[in-house]
């Protein structure tokens, strides 16, 4: 799979899993979720999305204007987005069995949302950290932890939480575990 450094960009890409839209779409959360989007600012990184969170964002609510709009208004005016190509697609597949191939992954692999197999890919492909609330759909060994930050907030009286997690494509494992899915033959008669 293709890394692109972060050099050749000008900063790091973070893309962002489809719970944290919600979360920075939302009245309660949004606001403490201020202080992330103004680091990621500070880092001159680029916060994107794959094109299928567009999808995935809207597909419960598409039937209802005054709750799609704001999110596709979001996703269009302040996230870069990449688009789920052919190439994409292919690697995607390859990805999914790359779980499967895995013994820490493999019973794992069918709660992964083809979504979050697409979003984990472009990742891959473009060597970009993911921003989640939900790391188990970017599972270990492929993926590694590089920050975590818990954020209080008020909902209704109660006193809510929830941990943004940065997530990187561990390359080496990546690759390793794809050779060693290319070199396995089916044996012939």
């Amino acid at each position: 799979m293709a890394d692109q450094s972060d050099e050749s960009r000008g900063g790091p890409i973070i893309l962002i899993d489809n719970n944290l839209i919600q979360s920075f779409l939302s009245k309660e959360i949004g606001p403490q979720l201020e202080p992330i989007l103004k680091e990621v600012v500070d880092i001159k990184a680029e916060l994107a999305v794959s094109d299928i969170i567009l999808y995935e964002a809207l597909k419960a609510i598409v039937f209802d204007e005054k709750k799609w709009k704001p999110v596709a208004d979001f996703i269009d005016n302040t996230l870069a987005r990449y688009e789920v190509n052919r190439d994409v697609l292919i690697n995607a597949a390859k990805v999914h069995e790359l779980y499967g191939g895995n013994e820490n992954t493999r019973n794992h692999r069918q709660g992964i949302s083809t979504e979050d197999i697409i979003i984990a890919t472009t990742s891959m492909m473009l060597g970009a950290y993911i921003m989640t609330s939900d790391c188990n759909d970017f599972p270990r060994p492929f993926f590694t932890e590089v920050n975590k930050q818990i954020v209080f907030y008020k909902q209704g009286v109660r006193t809510k939480h929830i941990v943004i997690y940065l997530l990187q494509p561990d390359m080496e494992v990546i690759e390793h575990g794809l050779n060693h899915l290319v070199k396995v033959k089916t044996p012939t008669k």
